[in-house]
This record gives structure tokens, sequence and C-alpha cells, in this order.
């Protein structure tokens, strides 16, 4: 079963570009073979314009890719390999395996290493692939220079998403096309698993996943981190209460800051040190399932629009796999 089978390439398209945006860097997704699954994100002018212009360079590259895939295949599996192109330059490939697909990698890069010198080697590779020194070296000084908590962090958040891809492809079913019933329990586990992403992604210290109850049709809390026991059993909230339920009545995710100009969000908050937060309502078609909820004291923090879209591209990609009993 092919990886885009199960993920859809529409969907696995977005997450691949609003992941390079976030983390600024170039993304291609690989399959077994080596070959491109879908459009490249985000690919640096070293690439698309300075070895574009050189027909070796562009055969040298495309045979990187299965070379690069039959060489990990060999080695002891690890969250990420490191590895240089015939360009000279420092990628990183992070394998993505679900069960019941074959694996793809991540080749996030390239990227320059702070901790490292320029490699003496790459004006003998550009003389040998016929580009143009100064017009490499341009596109050279604009790549992302990064050290090695950064690729950490990198892949971490890259192993978040993995983790939550491994869980829907084990609740969902293994044909894109098809769809499968979810009770009121598997609705909670894919939701608490959604949770669990956000936090990471976020890095953030607290968070809630509330359902929706259609008897009392009020929101509960059935799974929380850093709030108290008082709060989780205590907090019952109907569409357009607290900023929960203005969630579910405006019909969209909510980035509550500093900077927030919303008087009615603002009124409604009550956690004066939370510096941001994501207030995502979880629907199916026009049925209301639940809310996710995460936020940090912290501040600089890793809140921003394009992570609230890329969480919001991951719970729709979900749900649209399921159907309701």
């Amino acid at each position: 079963m092919k990886f885009s089978e199960i993920i859809g390439d529409n969907h696995w398209q977005n997450v691949q570009d609003t992941f390079s945006s976030i983390v600024g860097m170039a993304i291609r997704t690989v399959d077994v073979k080596g070959e491109i699954v879908v459009r490249p994100s985000n690919m640096p002018s070293v690439c698309s314009e300075a070895a574009a212009t050189s027909e070796i360079a562009k055969e040298k590259c495309l045979q990187w890719y299965p070379k690069l895939i039959a060489s990990i295949k060999k080695r002891e599996f690890k969250k990420y390999y490191e590895n240089v192109c015939p360009l000279g330059l420092v990628n990183f490939a992070v394998p993505i395996a679900l069960d019941n697909a074959d694996p793809v990698f991540l080749i996030l890069g390239p990227v320059v290493l702070e901790d490292s010198k320029r490699d003496v080697k790459f004006t003998q590779r550009i003389q040998e692939t016929g580009i143009d020194e100064e017009k490499f070296f341009n596109c050279f000084n604009q790549l992302p220079a990064v050290n090695a908590a950064k690729m950490e962090s990198v892949v971490d958040f890259s192993t978040g998403i993995t983790k939550f891809m491994k869980t829907l492809g084990s609740l969902t079913s293994a044909n894109e096309k098809e769809k499968v019933i979810f009770d009121k329990e598997q609705v909670g586990m894919l939701l608490k698993t959604f949770l669990e992403l956000a936090m990471k992604l976020c890095d953030a210290e607290r968070g809630s996943m509330m359902l929706f109850e259609k008897n009392t049709q009020e929101l509960s809390i059935k799974d929380a981190t850093g709030l108290s026991e008082e709060v989780i059993n205590n907090t019952k909230l109907k569409p357009g209460e607290g900023l929960a339920g203005s969630a579910i009545q405006r019909k969209k995710g909510l980035f509550i800051n500093e900077q927030l100009s919303d008087r009615e969000l603002r009124l409604r908050m009550h956690k004066p040190k939370i510096k941001s937060a994501f207030v995502i309502p979880v629907f199916h078609h026009n049925e209301i399932l639940g809310v996710i909820s995460v936020g940090t004291a912290k501040n600089p923090n890793r809140f921003s629009d394009k992570l609230m879209e890329l969480l919001n591209e991951l719970v729709g990609m979900a749900l649209e796999k399921v159907d309701l009993a």
C-alpha cells in the first residue's frame, strides 16, 4: 500500500507546505524507490535556480534520491539521517513508517550547519557540473543556517506528525476512498491523540480535550494536562459560553495572544498568565464533536497562524476518513 493511498496527495501536500513554512526550510517527500511523492516545498534558489541551469547537476540530483534511500535502508533505524547531496549541501532524512504502507522519507534541507566550515570541495563540485560559481554562492548564502539543537527541534516536530499519522492509520481504513464508522469512544480516542499532537507541536504546558454531549448540549473535559481536578470535573460549557463555546459558535479556530484585539474574546479570557493559546473546534460536516485547547505561559513561543493552519489540516484529514455511528 502506498503512503499517498492512506493519507491522500492533496492533504499531504498541504501538510508538507505548511510544515516547511513553519520550520523555514525546504522539504521533499520521497518513497522507497527514491521518487518524489508530492511537489517539493519551499525549494531554495540554490536548487531551483543555480543547479537547475546545469543538466549535469540536475541528473546528479535525480540520481541522488534513490541512492540516499538505498543507503538508509541498509542502516540501523534512526530518527533521522544526515546526508550530503551531490553539490556538497547538507540534508536530513526523516523516515515516516505507517503500519499499512511502505515507508516514505522527509528530506529536510539543504541547510548550512552553523558549526561547520564551508566545504573546500564546493568549488570543485561546482566546476564539475558547469554551474556558475558566483550564482551558486549567492544562492548558497541564502540557505538557512542551523545548529544541532535546531535540527533536533525540527526532527522532533516531524516525529510528532508521524506519530499522529500512525495512530490515524490504525484507527481508519487503509484505503483512502473507504471510511470506517466511529462510535463515541473512538471519536474521543482520535481527539485525545490530536490533543497530544497539538501539545507536542506547540510545546504547550497545558491543554484540554472537550467532547460535546448531545443529550445535554454541553461541552465537558475528557482529557487534560496542566489543569486542576476541580476545573476538569466542574467545567461545563454550552455553545457561546467561554472561549471553547465561542469557537463553536464562530465555527473557526481561535488564536489567542497578547496582541488580540477582539474585545469579546479578551473579556472571556480568565487566565492572564497565558501568553498564547489555540482553541480549535472539531466538526464532522456540520456536527460538533468537541474542542481542543492548548496554551502556554512562555514568551516567546511556537504559536502562530501557520501552526494553527497545520493542526486544522491534520484533524480535517483524519475526520475525512470516518463516518459517525
